[in-house]
């Protein structure tokens, strides 16, 4: 990509709310997210978190509208699938 100059931004796209350090008895995270078993299902990367504190995830089960999903690499997530989506 050639950049002419003018300045490039990456946005990072976070796909649920989440608080990284919530975590169940078998130290998965844990996310309330509404429609989730429309959205995701188990082994989805996902981008979990808040601006400013946030993680690739790989989406371990879904119980609408709870998520339990694993902090992971972004080597890790790049292993499982594409990470980029078109802009809408």
């Amino acid at each position: 990509m050639k950049n002419c100059n003018k300045e490039v931004l990456a946005v990072l796209q976070i796909d649920f709310d989440a608080d990284l350090n919530w975590v169940d008895d078998r130290n998965r995270n844990i996310a309330k997210v509404p429609g989730a078993a429309q959205r995701y299902t188990p082994g989805d990367i996902a981008v979990a978190g808040r601006p400013g504190i946030w993680s690739w995830a790989v989406i371990d089960e879904v119980d609408d509208p709870w998520v339990y999903f694993r902090q992971v690499t972004a080597e890790e997530a790049r292993g499982r699938g594409k990470l980029v989506v078109a802009a809408k």
